[in-house]
């Protein structure tokens, strides 16, 4: 029932009590979820809707035709785009970070190679899918690991064999599409793969950053301009599918990070030959992260990194938000004392 056009009272008979909602809080509950998309808080949005669409689910039992304002909100909050994206993403957050649970026996993991405090793994997943994952300490702070990473079309000058990598868009902030093109070893035909990647804010919550890629969709070019057509793939390149890709980056000081990265791919190859398998997990993989450390040790004097770390404002929203981090850090460290 209503009691006015902005409170609804649900009688629960069970144990006789009311539930009284208003409306407003319901709407608040709604932006508040929209703010933290925003601020790309996407997991914690993700919990909120969950809660929000219970409640709602809850409301929807006893009303009818005459609660307009609440059937509005409602209905609104049902068909908006940018929750349903969230309800994917949340998805794929929790896939990432199941896959890159500290307990890698229980998730199937074999651990193939652990060296220089660099640890590689693999997984087959059937059906042709193969997992690699790659872990271990960088001795450089938080926000240069990260420039590492959001510069994305600077991938070919560091990641070995990667011979193209294209940003086909970019928001203000942390959504990236990527086209980019690899060598194989011969006979192996060359490999390319196209991304759609956005950045995740669990530093307050869970002390993380997550970084989630994937194969674009087409519902992912949907409002949004290309700079540029998504390449086809020429002198026989064939396009592999990356189910699920990423990384976690945990800050253990000012001065080094603990980043995990990982990929489901199809490679699109009937048989994966042993060689190469071999080759992909105990040199690729082993380099790829010996090369990330390289390239974060030298963003704080490269003059490239330096130039478009000035000219980004998003940087300074990162690095704003690390020193947050480390303050509250410091802060507990004191308390516990």
């Amino acid at each position: 029932m209503m009691s006015s056009s902005d409170t609804f009272i649900k009688n629960n008979e069970e144990n006789n009590q009311s539930l009284i909602i208003n409306i407003d809080d319901i709407a608040n509950q709604y932006n508040e979820v929209l703010e933290l998309c925003n601020l790309d808080k996407i997991k914690l949005a993700g919990q909120k809707l969950v809660s929000l669409e219970l409640l709602i689910d809850e409301i929807s039992k006893d009303l009818d035709e005459s609660n307009v304002e609440l059937n509005k909100i409602i209905e609104t909050i049902r068909n908006d785009v940018r929750l349903k994206k969230l309800k994917q993403e949340s998805l794929e957050i929790d896939d990432l970070l199941l896959m890159l649970s500290s307990d890698y026996l229980s998730q199937g993991w074999q651990s193939i190679h652990n060296s220089n405090g660099i640890h590689s793994m693999y997984k087959e997943n059937g059906s042709g899918m193969h997992s690699i994952r790659i872990e271990g300490i960088i001795e450089s702070p938080i926000f240069d690991v990260c420039s590492v990473i959001m510069e994305a079309d600077l991938y070919s000058s560091w990641i070995p064999r990667m011979l193209c990598s294209q940003i086909l868009y970019q928001d203000s902030r942390y959504k990236r599409l990527l086209y980019c093109k690899a060598s194989c070893p011969w006979p192996v035909a060359n490999r390319d793969v196209c991304l759609y990647g956005y950045g995740v804010d669990m530093l307050e919550e869970e002390d993380l950053v997550v970084v989630v890629s994937r194969t674009i969709k087409e519902e992912d070019l949907i409002d949004i301009k290309l700079t540029s057509d998504i390449p086809t793939p020429k002198d026989g390149t064939v396009r592999a599918d990356a189910k699920i890709s990423g990384f976690t980056i945990k800050p253990i000081s000012k001065d080094k990070t603990y980043v995990q990265v990982v990929s489901l791919t199809d490679p699109c190859m009937q048989l994966i030959p042993y060689w190469l398998l071999n080759f992909v997990i105990n040199q690729f993989c082993h380099y790829l992260f010996v090369m990330l450390r390289k390239q974060s040790n030298k963003v704080s004097t490269d003059k490239e990194y330096q130039t478009r770390i000035k000219s980004n404002p998003i940087y300074k929203d990162i690095w704003e938000k690390a020193e947050k981090y480390f303050e509250k850090v410091n802060n507990n460290n004191d308390n516990n004392k």
